[in-house]
């Protein structure tokens, strides 16, 4: 009797509320410390992380289809002028290096089309002198085709994996939804935490459910009209314990993964595009699309076809040793 009491206590929703609360309340004072919200005028490592988002915005902007002519001068100079105030509070000369290679691309891509780049050109070379920095070719596009990516596909997976890129420059061509339909079936095996397999997967084809689905991502403006399928990688909620919230975005993850790999073995082209948003524009999305409540939103896949030719931003890596530590 006392067993089943003590369950019964402990699966009530109020009190697992208020665990759910007080977890999430302890959990809370590292992401207030850390987040990179915050502090970023004192913290170089958090600066450099907000201005790596910046700086990737200019790269993805040349790898669009139908890109505006003169796209993001201002968002340029205000670059240049945070990259100085880095390096003048210590911060690190390779991550501005790397930084300047990709303005450097940026300014030739729009000159290429007849934009007027001599301002952002003139500021970008006085920080250059300033600082002494020598420019790298690490940035801005790469202009492939079809028949070498077809190729690679098929070729082992260190050159299958890498031949991989997020696609803003879509093509044309009709959709094969058996293609898709093939690779949802080779997701099957996706890992995940105790095999709850709790990834629940929308796929939306109809046209206006596509651009609604874009829409409300709203980070695909300037080619979301190019994609003809948006797949949204889901948690269920129902699968986890209060000391589990994490664990849908884990589980969920591992399976976005899965099926990017999938849907490029097929000869799709794809883009992964965040869901990570505010608590009401995910529950605006949630309403919009007809979601069940304890579903979340993981990822949403863009998916269409290649082009003969396209091009894709560079998006240059680190090496693994940067960031990979053995017995530390």
């Amino acid at each position: 009797m006392k067993e089943k009491l003590k369950s019964a206590i402990k699966c009530n929703v109020f009190i697992v509320w208020l665990r759910i609360l007080f977890d999430k309340i302890g959990e809370s004072f590292s992401l207030t410390l850390y987040s990179g919200s915050t502090n970023q005028t004192k913290d170089i490592f958090k600066k450099q992380a907000e201005l790596q988002i910046r700086i990737h915005a200019l790269e993805k902007g040349m790898s669009i289809g139908h890109v505006r002519v003169g796209f993001g001068k201002e968002k340029a100079f205000s670059i240049i002028e945070d990259l100085e105030d880095l390096l003048k509070k210590g911060g690190s000369k390779p991550f501005v290096v790397e930084s300047v290679s990709v303005l450097q691309r940026y300014i030739e891509f729009n000159g290429n089309m007849g934009a007027d780049m001599v301002d952002v050109e003139t500021a970008l070379n006085r920080l250059c002198s300033l600082y002494n920095i020598k420019i790298n070719d690490v940035g801005g596009i790469y202009n492939l085709n079809l028949k070498d990516t077809s190729n690679k596909i098929q070729c082992s997976f260190d050159l299958f994996s890498q031949s991989r890129f997020s696609i803003r420059d879509f093509g044309d061509s009709p959709l094969d939804i058996e293609k898709v339909c093939a690779a949802l079936k080779l997701c099957e095996r996706t890992p995940s935490a105790c095999n709850r397999q709790s990834w629940r997967i929308h796929v939306y084809t109809e046209n206006n459910l596509v651009a609604k689905m874009f829409e409300l991502q709203g980070g695909s403006k300037g080619f979301n009209k190019q994609m003809q399928c948006a797949i949204l990688v889901c948690g269920d909620l129902r699968n986890y314990g209060f000391y589990e919230q994490n664990l849908p975005f884990v589980d969920g993850g591992l399976y976005a993964m899965n099926l990017l790999y999938s849907l490029h073995y097929y000869g799709l082209a794809t883009i992964p595009l965040t869901m990570g948003h505010k608590w009401r524009i995910i529950k605006k999305i949630k309403q919009e699309m007809r979601l069940p409540s304890h579903e979340v939103p993981v990822l949403l896949i863009g998916v269409g076809t290649f082009k003969d030719d396209y091009k894709v931003a560079v998006s240059h890596r680190y090496a693994y040793k940067d960031y990979v530590r053995f017995n530390q």
